[in-house]
């Protein structure tokens, strides 16, 4: 059954996005989020044993946040009926100093990554069922640390792809598949088309792959090529979001500040480098706040690519008004798109079963 979408929990996130996002102005948010030392694999917490239903955000069959829905959305789908399964990594949720790679037990991670879920994953549950994995994530700041940063990175797409392994293994059943993530989510994402979906069975049950908030580099041989209209399957999309003159540089993440060819499908078009004014818009959700449930906003803001970015010009509007320093809207990436995002993945699959 599905959940409406809450903002008690979602509340949380925006608070440590904002915090995150002003970490570079507040000495103490610094001290907080930054690890004392460089990467030691040795310090890191237990790996995660997939076999454990508790080391899922989301798993089939299992209640989570992926469940739900905006009280207005309409959607009655049963994921347990869906056609295809939705394989998503939730972005980076763990904020502390204490460890470089996240320990999969922590609370606190627990309950900002099923706000994530209930705001970035659940798009894809009126098409899929979804199967999201708890993973030793790198730590926030790891991004601003060249010192370790690579070493992080490579121990949590180690649980990511063993947790991809472990889904094929036991629940996958050669059905239509979605990749799906955000921010870090992403990142690890495009190694496992580089490493899985470059030819053979799993690029033909590739229904599409979804790498939003990170910049993603067009390269001379990819593992899949980009979607070139909303219908076409076994290729990718990716965008980032940012305010009409921001500097894309500016973002936490230091490979925002190499210029150079990235992808950018536009979310309401669903062409690369395309245009769509804001009443194509199908539904925006708020960042969750403290009261009710978030409902859909239609035609809130218009997308354009440019530059490798998405542009976009959202109106001052409760919920939406935070958790963008210097004109940074990654945080709103799945957001201002949900409903979008939630009629391409059931477009795409209705193709992908139809070819």
């Amino acid at each position: 059954m599905r959940r409406p979408l809450t903002r008690r929990t979602g509340s949380l996130v925006l608070l440590l996005w904002v915090a995150s996002g002003g970490a570079g102005c507040s000495s103490l948010g610094h001290w907080v989020m930054t690890p004392p030392g460089a990467f030691d694999a040795a310090d890191a917490p237990p790996a995660p044993d997939y076999a454990l239903p508790s080391n899922w955000a989301a798993l089939s069959g299992e209640p989570s946040r992926a469940d739900a829905v905006p009280p207005n959305d309409g959607v009655a789908v049963d994921p347990a009926e869906a056609a295809a399964d939705a394989f998503f990594l939730h972005p980076t949720t763990y904020f502390w100093r204490t460890h470089w790679s996240a320990p999969i037990g922590g609370w606190l991670t627990k309950v900002i990554t099923g706000a994530t879920l209930a705001g970035q994953a659940s798009a894809f549950n009126g098409t899929a069922r979804i199967y999201a994995p708890r993973y030793r994530q790198m730590t926030l700041a790891g991004f601003e640390l060249a010192d370790g940063r690579d070493a992080a990175l490579a121990l949590a797409y180690g649980d990511v792809r063993r947790a991809f392994l472990y889904y094929l293994e036991t629940w996958a059943d050669d059905r239509p598949l979605i990749l799906a993530g955000h921010s870090q989510g992403s990142r690890h994402l495009r190694r496992l088309l580089e490493e899985f979906f470059a030819s053979g069975p799993l690029r033909e049950r590739l229904v599409a792959a979804y790498l939003v908030g990170m910049p993603v580099w067009h390269r001379e041989k990819e593992p899949v090529p980009v979607c070139a209209t909303p219908e076409q399957t076994g290729c990718m999309v990716a965008w980032r979001s940012f305010a009409t003159g921001a500097d894309p540089k500016a973002a936490i993440d230091p490979e925002n500040r190499v210029q150079g060819d990235t992808i950018c499908v536009n979310p309401i078009s669903w062409i690369p480098g395309g245009s769509a004014p804001a009443p194509e818009n199908l539904g925006s959700i708020p960042l969750p706040m403290i009261r009710g449930p978030a409902d859909l906003v239609p035609g809130y803001t218009g997308a354009r690519c440019g530059a490798g970015v998405l542009w976009v010009d959202p109106p001052p509007r409760r919920g939406f008004r935070l958790a963008h320093p210097q004109g940074d809207w990654h945080a709103y990436d799945y957001a201002l798109f949900y409903a979008d995002v939630r009629a391409n993945a059931e477009k795409r699959v209705d193709a992908f079963l139809n070819k």
